[in-house]
């Protein structure tokens, strides 16, 4: 015993000075990273695979128009891309309040009018200079002006119940981000940003 404790008090001045010096966590970084890179590796297909079938989930519910489905199963997904993010960039895990706020990242704000994807989706509107929006189904679309085909784009709907338009005019061309509000079935407003949708669409 009284050999025991010299030892113990000389590891205790030793060793915590260098744990102190690196934060203490050096080496559970690397068993936390090593053991995360063998679960990536097992998991990847099966992860994948469970990533298509939400993917066809969500288009399901949009449409059949059940907003509030495609909202959580879009939740699942972003989840999902998120812990594919960190593996992939070597990270630790996210915490717990990350994946809580990750999951929570597209559903509706709270007081936010959300438009229904019947009033849009698989539909054509236009602005008042006769430029035609069409939105499909699988969250793309195009603007067609005078016959041909000015952009393309993707479409997504924001927690506030605004849905953001990411376009390009060509494929060499940079994307451009645009904001839309559906009011109704028959009216919908646009611009640059979600607080300023100064210009008018209707439904053809």
């Amino acid at each position: 015993m009284k050999s025991f404790i010299p030892w113990l008090l000389l590891t205790c001045g030793l060793v915590r000075p260098v744990a102190a010096a690196d934060g203490g966590v050096a080496e559970f970084d690397k068993l936390q990273l090593s053991y995360q890179g063998a679960v990536e590796r097992e998991t990847a297909p099966l992860r994948d695979k469970y990533l298509v079938e939400l993917e066809k989930l969500r288009d399901t519910y949009s449409r059949a128009g059940n907003l509030a489905g495609a909202n959580v199963v879009q939740a699942e997904i972003t989840t999902m891309n998120q812990q594919i993010a960190f593996a992939k960039k070597g990270k630790r895990a996210p915490t717990e309040a990350n994946l809580v706020a990750a999951a929570n990242a597209d559903k509706p704000a709270a007081g936010a009018e959300m438009p229904e994807l019947r009033w849009f989706v698989g539909k054509t509107w236009l602005t008042d200079a006769q430029t035609k929006w069409k939105f499909e189904k699988d969250g793309t679309g195009e603007r067609v002006r005078g016959g041909q085909k000015v952009a393309t784009f993707t479409w997504r709907l924001l927690p506030s119940g605004v849905i953001e338009l990411s376009e390009q005019t060509a494929p060499n061309k940079p994307v451009t981000t645009m904001f839309l509000k559906f009011k109704n079935k028959l009216e919908a407003w646009f611009g640059p940003s979600e607080t300023s949708l100064t210009e008018r669409l209707h439904y053809e």
